[in-house]
């Protein structure tokens, strides 16, 4: 999402700590696509970091596109068909692939993807912790980095806390007033002083076996933004520290990513422009297929208007302009002139899951005249 210019503002050296070991789970595993061979079929191949068998899985693209295939095919390192493939070089075929789709630093993997963070399931972040395994093989890739520094920002962490008292809650909790957290920190090698953060629960019990005795387990969930609250002026964070990969940004790293134009677009002030239909402008206007990225805005657009009594309706349709240029149209009903305030409003709230699609267009029920043959399925959001 607008970060083709992030290798700019980002220093070339890796700031990864190269003394950790990967050491991948069995059962779980993830392989970044490194090339693709027509063999009769489709055969995607790369590093395999864990366990891949005939089974379920995902592919995540770069593009945001989400893909769920049954692996039909696997052929190890020498070449022999196999039931699966543990820490090695492979190729796998799928059932039912699309032939089109761009598989350049696309991920295949058994781990739950998670658009967003869900505090009824344990958290998951299987699209950085590939990467993370391959950053030392492709840093200098510019999609690769592209797309690492992309997905960093977009992950949901998992932070190790000290609540005081005798608190107790799990899931969605309102905290007393008086609550104080206490967040636990690292020292890396020379004296370094670290915020630690986790993509899974499993990256944090290698820590949790290493780190203070007393710990119960208390953690919340955390996004880059709110990581960056928590540090201390000049302070760094580093992801999984004890593995199964791990990667330190210190403060210089993080002010560069923070001032990119990539970033800027995803987590700064929001910007409503207002559109001025071209003449004869054609625009092919249909319902979303629903996605995981459909989904989650769709959840969002009934909160919004659950929040707001004063909307009547609201509905999301995918409008393709004359340049290809997707886009969710998100109608509302609602009699407010100063519309542009829930325009801004429904941006803010569904920003964060834009990334097959990147843009949000917005009318009022009166001005989507033209997309009222179209709207023919139940609204997305519709006042009792």
């Amino acid at each position: 999402m607008f970060w083709d210019k992030i290798k700019d503002a980002f220093s070339s050296e890796k700031s990864v700590d190269d003394n950790k070991e990967i050491k991948p789970v069995k059962g779980r595993f993830t392989m970044l696509v490194k090339g693709c061979k027509d063999e009769g079929s489709i055969l995607l191949v790369g590093d395999v970091y864990g366990t891949v068998k005939k089974e379920d899985v995902t592919i995540l693209f770069k593009d945001g596109k989400v893909s769920h295939l049954k692996v039909a095919k696997l052929i190890d390192s020498t070449g022999n068909d196999c039931e699966s493939v543990t820490d090695a070089y492979a190729k796998i075929g799928f059932e039912n692939i699309d032939k089109g789709d761009d598989f350049k630093c696309a991920l295949i993997t058994n781990i739950d993807f998670q658009i967003e963070s869900d505090v009824n399931k344990a958290v998951e972040n299987s699209y950085i912790l590939g990467l993370l395994y391959e950053y030392d093989n492709y840093y200098k890739d510019e999609d690769f980095v592209n797309l690492f520094f992309r997905e960093m920002v977009s992950a949901h962490y998992l932070l190790p806390v000290r609540m005081s008292g005798d608190f107790t809650g799990s899931g969605e909790t309102v905290l007393k007033k008086d609550t104080k957290i206490n967040i636990y920190g690292i020292e890396l090698e020379g004296g370094i002083d670290a915020l630690p953060v986790f993509t899974d629960w499993t990256a944090l019990k290698n820590w949790a076996d290493k780190g203070p005795a007393n710990w119960k387990q208390e953690t919340i969930i955390v996004r880059f933004p709110d990581i960056l609250g928590c540090l201390k002026n000049g302070g760094g964070f580093i992801i999984n520290p004890y593995g199964p990969q791990s990667f330190y940004m210190n403060s210089e790293n993080i002010n560069n990513i923070v001032n990119s134009p990539g970033y800027q677009s995803q987590f700064g002030e929001a910007k409503i422009e207002r559109k001025v239909a071209k003449g004869g402008e054609q625009n092919l206007l249909v319902y979303p297929a629903d996605n995981e990225e459909v989904s989650a805005i769709k959840r969002r657009l009934i909160n919004f208007g659950n929040t707001h009594s004063e909307i009547k309706l609201i509905d999301m349709m995918l409008r393709v302009d004359e340049e290809g240029i997707k886009s969710y149209l998100i109608i509302m009903d609602i009699d407010d002139e100063d519309v542009r305030k829930y325009y801004k409003g429904v941006y803010d709230s569904c920003r964060d899951l834009l990334r097959e699609v990147v843009y949000l267009d917005f009318a009022t029920l009166e001005q989507a005249d033209f997309a009222k043959n179209m709207m023919t399925g139940q609204p997305v959001y519709k006042k009792n």
